[in-house]
């Protein structure tokens, strides 16, 4: 009579995975239209970096947030920044988009193909809130697996993939987005909160931080 339940329980898991796999896959962003150079950068300066269709998940937006997604998009191409969701990759990329009201705006990558580790950090010296201005750091370093699963174990704890893009929220004049995205062989997904304070999430963007070279006060934080 046992073998009901588990059959059942069984199902459940194997529905859920599915659902999980469909919901993100990378097949329904991919678009070979967008015109980029040989690092995947867009050669158009008003390319969006996000399908739009991720930052609908909320009811604090009506339709597509475009306004969003452009604002995201600029500090990026100030950054020459790739895309990384208009193609199948070869390797795992994570992107923490870090946009500080009044400080300069950060980028760091950390990514995986096959045994090679490496962390990128780049940041320009306009604000977050405004423009984006010159890119003033760009620098990047091997890190080794332990690092890496570090992190992945931080993105399990969060249940990144299962995470809505964005919450309804009333963002206040002053604080920072921390936008998460993420992308392997199958999936892609792009988290995006606001001023953060604690939690997993934090977790997850604030140990990339903490593997560059940059420093902060700690109020430069939020």
């Amino acid at each position: 009579m046992r073998i009901l339940p588990i059959l059942f329980l069984t199902l459940f898991l194997f529905q859920s995975c599915t659902n999980q796999t469909d919901k993100n896959s990378i097949e329904k962003y991919l678009d070979n239209s967008i015109k980029v150079d040989s690092l995947n950068v867009p050669i158009d300066m008003n390319q969006g970096y996000f399908p739009l269709n991720k930052f609908t998940d909320t009811s604090i937006y009506v339709g597509y947030d475009t306004f969003h997604v452009e604002w995201y998009s600029k500090h990026l191409i100030a950054m020459e920044e790739p895309l990384i969701f208009n193609k199948k990759q070869n390797k795992s990329i994570f992107r923490f988009l870090w946009l500080r009201s009044f400080h300069n705006p950060i980028a760091i990558r950390i990514e995986k193909q096959s045994d090679t580790y490496l962390l990128t950090w780049k940041l320009c010296n306009g604000a977050g809130g405004y423009e984006p201005k010159k890119m003033i750091v760009n620098k990047t370093k091997t890190i080794n697996k332990e690092t890496w699963d570090s992190f992945q174990d931080l993105l399990l704890k969060v249940d990144y993939w299962n995470l809505k893009t964005n919450e309804v929220e009333i963002p206040g004049s002053d604080g920072s987005q921390w936008i998460l995205e993420g992308t392997d062989e199958k999936n892609y997904h792009v988290v995006d909160r606001w001023t953060p304070r604690g939690g997993i999430f934090y977790d997850c963007c604030n140990f990339l931080i903490e593997l560059t070279d940059l420093e902060f006060k700690e109020d430069e934080k939020y």
